[in-house]
């Protein structure tokens, strides 16, 4: 039985290593990302429209960390990737994935098709509204606190393979998890 979670800011490849681990282990993978993606298309909103509400209307970053947070108190063998799933799902084993801003940017603006200017800008600005919130509604001032984590990761100076056999091979050796068999 293991719970896991994995930070990393946007462009870091959270997503894509956190899908292919989840496949290799058997795991369920769940992402908040997706959840708050899912609510702002529900309600009708782009994701930055979204995000502009929450910075005055508390209930849906509320509301999205509560199921955060009751899907770890109720379920195993899962991987998470969020920004804050290692806040509510203490005891899981979570994993940080670290990456110079400047690269981020890079990789973020070739999936998006955008200007790196533009990527930068948005991302600044993304990045600076969630750490208000984060600080105001849980005393979390700095969200890339490594200390918080239990493995970290540069995913700039490893590839997106090689970051999966660093995670599989840390989960073997300190939660002894494997492969899932078939």
């Amino acid at each position: 039985m293991a719970k896991i979670t994995l930070f990393g800011l946007a462009g870091t490849g959270k997503t894509s290593a956190g899908k292919m681990v989840a496949e290799k282990l058997g795991f369920a993978f769940q992402s908040s990302g997706n959840m708050f993606r899912a609510l702002a298309e529900e309600k009708g909103l782009s994701l930055g429209e979204l995000e502009e509400v929450s910075k005055t209307d508390s209930q849906y970053d509320i509301a999205l960390d509560k199921k955060v947070e009751e899907y770890g108190k109720t379920h195993d063998n899962f991987l998470f990737e969020s920004r804050l799933a290692w806040y509510f799902i203490p005891d899981s084993f979570k994993i940080y994935f670290d990456c110079e801003f400047e690269e981020r940017i890079s990789r973020v603006a070739d999936r998006e098709q955008k200007s790196l200017q533009q990527v930068r800008d948005e991302t600044i600005k993304r990045e600076n509204a969630i750490n208000e919130r984060y600080d105001k509604y849980y005393g979390i001032k700095d969200v890339t606190d490594k200390k918080n984590f239990d493995l970290i990761i540069d995913t700039k100076e490893n590839n997106l393979e090689e970051v999966v056999v660093i995670i599989l091979k840390e989960l073997k050796m300190r939660l002894g998890i494997d492969l899932r068999q078939g």
